[in-house]
C-alpha cells in the first residue's frame, strides 16, 4: 500500500550511507540513491543531506523519517487485517510470479492434485528488476504468500523468511547464439579461456561464489553483475557476447542465449520463499504442493 522508496529510506537513515544501505538491501548504490532522488522529487523536500561524511536527516527529512515508520506500521497492520476479513471464508493463496521466478509449474502440479478444491489460488505478477524484487519481498506475508525460484542468497538466509527446498536445479552455461561457443554440447572451463564470464558479484550467493572461484582459479575472467539476475542481465550477455550461470527453469526465457551443459555439472538450491509469520492455512499449503512436487520429480527422475 505504501511506497517501498520509504523502506529505503529508513535503511539509509540507520546506515548513514547509500552503499551501506545498498549493502543491506541486496541492490546497487544507484539504485539506492536513484530511489531517494525519486523520493525527494516525490515529496517536493530535500530529506537528507549528503556529504563525504555520509548521509544525514535534513530537519524536514527527521519529521519525514519518524511519520514514515508509524505510517508503514499502520498500513501493514490494515492490509493483514484487510486479508484475514477476505480470508475468512475461503482460503486464498497469493502466489507471486515473474518471468525467472515461474509459478506456473506448481499450479499446474496443484490443479491435479485432490486438495485443488479446498484453496483458491491468485498469482500476483512482477518484475525481476531490483527495485521490483525488493518490493516483491518487502511484500511478502502482505501482499504474496511466496514465490518460487532459486534460493540461495544471503538476501533469504538472513533475512525474515523460510524456505521450503524443491529439487535443485541444474545450472548451464547461457551463451550467446553467435559466440562460436553456442555450436558444443557441452563446455568446460578450458572452453572459457578466452571468455568472459559474467556472474552477480561475490557475497550475494555462497553457491555462485564457489563457481567463481573454480573460474578465477583458470584465470576466467569474471565479469560482475550487480545485482541478482532480470531480463536485462540477458540482454547485457547478449550484447557484449559475456557468456553467463543459467539455470534449467530458464532455458527458455531468452532465445538470444542458448544453455549449454556444463561438462562438470553445477546445481543451485530451489524452492518455496514465505514469511516467518506465514499463517497456518499458507504453511499447510506449502506442504502440501511442496510434497507433491518433490514425489513428482522423484517418480520423474
Amino acid at each position: 500500500m505504501y511506497d517501498t522508496k520509504l523502506d529505503t529510506l529508513i535503511q539509509v537513515v540507520r546506515d548513514g550511507s547509500f552503499s551501506k544501505a545498498a549493502e543491506h538491501l541486496f541492490v546497487s548504490s544507484v539504485s539506492v540513491m536513484k530511489q531517494m532522488n525519486n523520493l525527494e522529487e516525490m515529496v517536493g523536500v530535500k530529506l537528507l543531506n549528503r556529504s563525504t561524511q555520509g548521509v544525514t536527516l535534513t530537519r524536514a527529512g527527521k519529521f519525514f523519517y519518524e511519520s514514515a515508520n508509524n505510517y508503514i506500521s499502520e498500513s501493514n497492520t490494515i492490509l493483514k487485517k484487510t486479508r484475514e476479513i477476505d480470508n475468512k471464508d475461503k482460503n486464498t493463496i497469493r502466489i507471486g510470479t515473474s518471468l525467472l521466478r515461474f509459478a506456473q509449474p506448481l499450479v499446474k502440479l496443484w490443479s491435479n492434485m485432490n486438495h485443488k478444491d479446498k484453496y483458491q489460488i491468485d498469482l500476483v505478477s512482477f518484475e525481476d528488476d531490483p527495485l521490483s524484487m525488493q518490493h516483491m519481498f518487502t511484500n511478502i506475508g502482505t501482499k504474496i504468500d511466496f514465490f518460487v525460484g532459486p534460493i540461495n542468497s544471503e538476501q533469504i538466509s538472513h533475512g525474515p523468511y523460510q524456505t521450503y527446498e524443491l529439487p535443485e536445479t541444474k545450472a548451464y552455461w547461457g551463451v550467446p547464439i553467435n559466440n562460436h561457443l553456442a555450436n558444443k554440447s557441452k563446455l568446460s572451463l578450458d572452453d572459457l579461456k578466452d571468455e568472459k564470464v559474467l556472474l552477480v558479484k561475490r557475497g550475494l550467493s555462497p553457491r555462485l561464489d564457489a563457481l567463481r572461484d573454480k573460474l578465477e582459479a583458470h584465470d576466467i575472467t569474471v565479469i560482475d553483475s550487480e545485482d541478482f539476475y532480470d531480463i536485462n542481465t540477458f540482454n547485457i550477455c547478449s550484447q557484449n557476447n559475456y557468456i553467463m550461470e543459467t539455470l534449467d527453469i530458464w532455458k527458455d526465457a531468452y532465445a538470444p542465449i542458448k544453455a549449454v551443459e556444463m561438462i562438470k555439472e553445477h546445481k543451485m538450491p530451489y524452492g518455496m520463499v514465505y514469511s516467518n509469520s506465514a499463517s497456518a492455512t499458507v504453511q499447510k499449503f506449502i506442504e502440501l504442493i511442496g510434497s507433491e512436487y518433490n514425489r513428482h520429480a522423484l517418480t520423474n527422475s
